[in-house]
């Protein structure tokens, strides 16, 4: 009887290193879903995602360019559900969060650091573009500055449903049933 270790092939390490990278990534997106980047340190990306903190500068230049990576990869998921879902012969579509809750808590987050985490990622804002060129492409009667209202009001209701619900779910003691009927209802109306 002949036993021994599995041979590691180039595959394996790969399989290894993208899961490691992955895994620092998801994490990433976690920390940002609840708290703004000031408050999250490498350490805690590495706890929260089960990887030795040194692989974060393996894989990242810095932390910036994790979370960089972390909300662009969050972002291109919410702008092509958008693509597939919204109906463009709607002037000014609602911008919903069901289903990317996470994209909207975590650029809530970035939002609450005073614009700061933003511009050391060197952030373009895409969601907020693409459904300002989206609006104006197919509805040219839309003005610039009606498409654009429309869009910061959209943002600023789901931000603040993502910073307070729970807030409000204690304040009219409302059960995890109605929260997410209301949330349901907030983002679909």
């Amino acid at each position: 009887m002949v036993t021994g270790s599995k041979k590691v092939t180039t595959a394996d390490k790969v399989s290894g290193d993208t899961d490691s990278r992955t895994e620092l990534v998801r994490a990433a997106q976690r920390l940002l879903a609840q708290r703004p980047p000031s408050g999250i340190t490498g350490k805690q990306v590495a706890k929260e995602s089960g990887v030795h903190y040194g692989l974060i500068y393996h894989y990242f230049e810095s932390k910036d360019a994790l979370f960089l990576e972390a909300m662009q990869q969050l972002t291109s998921g919410y702008i092509k559900h958008r693509d597939d879902t919204v109906d463009r012969s709607v002037a000014l579509p609602r911008l919903t969060f069901e289903g990317h809750e996470m994209w909207w808590r975590a650029a809530a987050n970035f939002s609450a650091d005073g614009g700061a985490s933003y511009n050391s990622l060197g952030w373009t804002y895409p969601v907020l573009n693409h459904e300002l060129e989206a609006i104006l492409a197919h509805h040219p009667e839309v003005s610039e500055l009606e498409a654009k209202a429309h869009i910061v009001r959209e943002v600023c209701m789901n931000f603040g449903w993502m910073f307070f619900k729970e807030t409000l779910a204690r304040g009219m003691e409302l059960t995890d049933e109605q929260m997410a009927e209301l949330g349901h209802f907030i983002s679909e109306s």
